[in-house]
């Protein structure tokens, strides 16, 4: 029987207008998934809604994980209270925990995580992804020097969550846009981290503060020989993403698309260039 593929993307209300385009690209260019879900705060179903299709759900965050408060912002920030963590819970937490969730409470054995600041440009038909004999797990080899201190000690606590030894540097870097999971690997990752933590996963997770979902993904798979077996590493992403730089216009943001190499299917524009979406619909979308 084939393997089937989800799309996960969490997302609030201020990136509502980027998740729309996302969904608009998808439902003009990508074939061969089950389902997509769009998993939000309870805050922002409502709103969310307005995106639910045939293969497209929006999933409520109390439908996967315990209660979160919020106890309003600071510095701009919004935070959540949880019942027995000390400490409050920040959105880009809640990201990650919402992501993980999903993929253990969704019948698909393979999911790609997509954010909702991604446009895919081309045809993308995801079962030559679902159908792969081993999954494609994208890695940056040794791209992790001991002086990026936020990715040193997202990996030191990736290791530690895991019951594994203080990793070496520099090491590889798992994260990037549209990562491929398989459910079964999440599920044992989970496992693991509860029996080394001795308590939920998502406690776990939040209780030490600092991590990256790709990271601890990426050393479970390299600290497991079998679930190692069950991936393919590869070292380039599906999406070309443009991290940095001033204001695109028109023009450049055609040039941009044009650079996308033959296995690329998306852009990433990141929201501080200031690049409007309305812009990036009208070249994509509008002139395909």
């Amino acid at each position: 029987m084939p393997r089937s593929i989800s799309l996960i993307t969490p997302s609030y209300s201020a990136d509502f207008e980027a998740c729309r385009l996302l969904c608009n690209s998808m439902d003009r260019f990508v074939t061969g998934h089950d389902m997509h879900f769009i998993v939000v705060g309870d805050e922002d179903a409502a709103l969310f809604s307005a995106l639910a299709g045939r293969r497209r759900r929006i999933i409520c965050h109390s439908d996967l994980l315990p209660k979160f408060l919020p106890v309003g912002r600071w510095n701009g920030r919004r935070y959540w209270w949880a019942g027995g963590v000390s400490l409050p819970v920040y959105g880009w937490h809640l990201q990650q925990l919402r992501k993980i969730a999903m993929t253990l409470a969704q019948s698909s054995e393979r999911i790609m995580c997509i954010d909702s600041d991604n446009c895919f440009c081309r045809p993308f038909d995801m079962r030559l992804v679902a159908e792969a004999s081993r999954l494609p797990h994208f890695v940056a080899p040794a791209d992790i020097a001991a002086t990026f201190s936020s990715h040193v000690t997202w990996l030191k606590n990736a290791h530690a969550l895991l019951g594994l030894p203080t990793p070496e540097f520099p090491a590889d870097d798992f994260i990037g846009q549209m990562i491929v999971w398989e459910r079964e690997t999440v599920r044992q990752m989970t496992q693991r981290i509860e029996s080394t933590a001795d308590q939920s996963w998502w406690k776990a997770l939040v209780r030490i503060r600092q991590f990256s979902e790709y990271l601890i993904y990426g050393v479970a798979v390299a600290n497991d020989p079998p679930l190692a077996l069950r991936h393919h590493r590869v070292t380039q992403s599906d999406c070309l993403t443009y991290w940095s730089g001033p204001q695109l216009d028109a023009a450049a943001l055609a040039n941009f698309i044009a650079t996308l190499a033959p296995h690329q299917h998306a852009i990433a524009i990141q929201s501080h260039t200031n690049t409007p979406i309305d812009l990036i619909r009208r070249v994509v979308l509008e002139n395909a």
